[in-house]
């Protein structure tokens, strides 16, 4: 029994043994085949950043009403038409403003009409207490003269002492008089129409506030271009958003571009833009606006901390009209490029003692039916991209098939 046992376990591991140099073999021609060619050819080489964006307009106007307490009489414009500057969009029912502006004017003619009168009333009485004044005046001097003789006639015993009091006594009434008069006079002089026609400016002021406030009942549209959104509906409130006006010939691209490429984007970078709907068009513009600050929620705090963006915009530098306010479309940023150069991927080229090397496939030129070698050439690195760096030497050819992972050829060339 134990010799059976031993000729079975020696055969077991027999197979056991072959199982193992069969993997190890396996694993060899797996490591063989991992590796990949890249066959080397001069191409355009080019370092962008990708990103998508919405067709607006670089000249948008919202329109609103300052008359948010009168209804809307009258919509002249709907959705897509076109507009010039200045064109009535909507009408206001301004119907008890105009009464007011009618009763103000009506208001403003009596108050002139009666100042006109008081000027001409208090004219003619001053110029009566004028001329009172005046012969009052002359019947005191005469009243003086009388009682100054009268009094010396008395002082002399040529008159009675009854003849000089009633000369004192004309002379006290003639001054009563006098006095009187110079009061009125006075009284006239001092009479003036300033309150009044202040009244009155300050009504004309008003009136005038009134027929500006009746202007905005046309609502007009600020700039030349198309009605985009209309609001404004008949017998509806003039409250709120009324409508939208868009200069469809000043386009531009808003975009948004993320924290770890933000630094890259320059003013004035080449950017190729292609519409969603337009797939046999593209278009060239320039990076033209770089926001300063990250965007902000509603709370003025940044939006999300793993997803920082900055808004950017796009000067289309092509005008067509197939491109329309909210179309879709992706950017192309460019951040460099370079014509007609030799580029391979990253994971071909390898780094030792401090050199860049790239290991070519060569087939034997004795023995066809042989393995390739690699040859192993200096490179220069020069400009990279996501997946691609230029790479430069004496020795680098078109065709020549570069190993891609070349580390995994290492028993290969062993």
């Amino acid at each position: 029994m134990k010799k059976k046992i031993l000729i079975v376990s020696g055969i077991a591991i027999v197979i056991i043994a072959g199982v193992i140099a069969w993997r190890v073999s396996a694993s060899k021609a797996q490591t063989k085949t991992a590796v990949q060619n890249f066959t080397l050819k001069k191409a355009d080489l080019l370092d962008s950043v990708l990103v998508s964006g919405t067709m607006i307009s670089n000249n948008s106007k919202n329109v609103y009403s300052n008359l948010t307490n009168y209804p809307v009489k009258q919509v002249y414009f709907k959705v897509g038409d076109k507009v010039k500057a200045g064109d009535v969009l909507a009408e206001l029912d301004t119907t008890s403003l105009e009464h007011d502006i009618r009763q103000a004017e009506l208001n403003i003619k009596n108050a002139e009409q009666a100042l006109k009168n008081e000027k001409s009333s208090n004219a003619y009485n001053l110029q009566n207490a004028s001329n009172s004044a005046e012969s009052a005046a002359l019947e005191l001097k005469d009243a003086q003269d009388t009682y100054d003789k009268t009094k010396k006639l008395y002082e002399a015993g040529a008159v009675s002492q009854d003849e000089f009091l009633k000369a004192e006594s004309a002379l006290k009434k003639a001054q009563l008089s006098y006095d009187k008069a110079q009061a009125s006079l006075n009284n006239e002089k001092s009479k003036n129409t300033t309150t009044a026609s202040n009244n009155i400016e300050i009504q004309k002021a008003a009136l005038e506030k009134q027929k500006n406030t009746l202007k905005d009942g046309k609502i007009t549209s600020p700039i030349d271009g198309i009605v985009t959104l209309a609001n404004a509906k008949e017998n509806g409130p003039a409250a709120g958003l009324l409508f939208v006006v868009e200069d469809t010939d000043n386009l531009i691209v808003s975009t948004a571009i993320g924290e770890y490429d933000i630094d890259k984007i320059k003013l004035g970078q080449e950017v190729v833009v292609k519409a969603d709907s337009l797939e046999d068009s593209n278009f060239t513009g320039t990076v033209s606006k770089i926001s300063p600050v990250a965007n902000k929620d509603e709370n003025g705090n940044v939006a999300s901390t793993s997803n920082v963006q900055f808004d950017t915009e796009i000067t289309l530098k092509d005008k067509d009209p197939n491109i329309k306010i909210g179309m879709n479309v992706r950017l192309t940023i460019k951040l460099n490029e370079k014509h007609n150069v030799y580029s391979v991927p990253y994971d071909a080229i390898v780094t030792e003692d401090g050199k860049q090397w790239i290991y070519v496939s060569e087939k034997s030129q004795k023995d066809s039916n042989s393995e390739n070698t690699s040859k192993k050439i200096q490179v220069q690195k020069g400009m990279e991209t996501d997946m691609y760096v230029e790479v430069s030497s004496p020795d680098l050819k078109d065709g020549m098939n570069v190993e891609i992972n070349p580390k995994n050829s290492t028993e290969k060339s062993k």
